[in-house]
């Protein structure tokens, strides 16, 4: 239940730990640095293994190494972010999308920015998280109106609107 200071300082207040096993629609493992860590975290391995089959697992950027290196990316469409980092464009490094694809060789990888394949939702790059939530918002069976009031607010219609394919979107 302490703070998570994430990259550049961005520090998250957890309203719940693992033992609290808390009820929700969806579970998101975001990408970051952390990721590589979090691969090998048996217990948030066995805390997503134990949720119901009715929660949605969603990653994005390099979080879906997580869902790949517990095995359940098997026969699934998934895609993660594909532009490199410095460390990942050095003679050592790998791109995520790359990385995902040697960490799960029975998944198919996709280089769309959003991926749905029922149970699991993996998205592209840091900024597909706000494509994944409109997505989400959507899939939940929220109006239209409403997910388009929500990227209005957080200053995203335009971006929205051309993933919507709306005519007169920005390009």
């Amino acid at each position: 239940m302490r703070p998570v200071v994430a990259q550049a300082g961005f520090t998250v207040l957890p309203s719940y730990c693992f033992a609290d096993d808390p009820a929700m629609d969806a579970f998101l493992i975001p990408g970051g640095a952390g990721t590589r860590q979090e691969m090998y975290n048996r217990r948030l391995h066995q805390f997503v293994r134990a949720l119901p089959e009715s929660t949605i697992l969603a990653a994005l950027g390099t979080g879906p190494w997580v869902y790949a290196q517990m095995g359940l990316r098997d026969g699934l469409a998934a895609t993660a972010r594909k532009e490199g980092d410095l460390q990942e464009l050095g003679p050592r490094g790998m791109v995520p999308i790359d990385r995902l694809a040697s960490l799960a060789p029975r998944t198919v990888i996709s280089r769309d920015r959003i991926v749905d394949q029922g149970r699991i939702v993996t998205a592209a790059g840091i900024s597909s998280g706000m494509e994944v939530g409109s997505h989400l918002l959507e899939r939940a069976g929220f109006d239209p109106d409403f997910t388009r009031e929500v990227a209005r607010v957080m200053e995203y219609l335009d971006a929205y609107e051309v993933r919507r394919g709306h005519p007169g979107a920005a390009h």
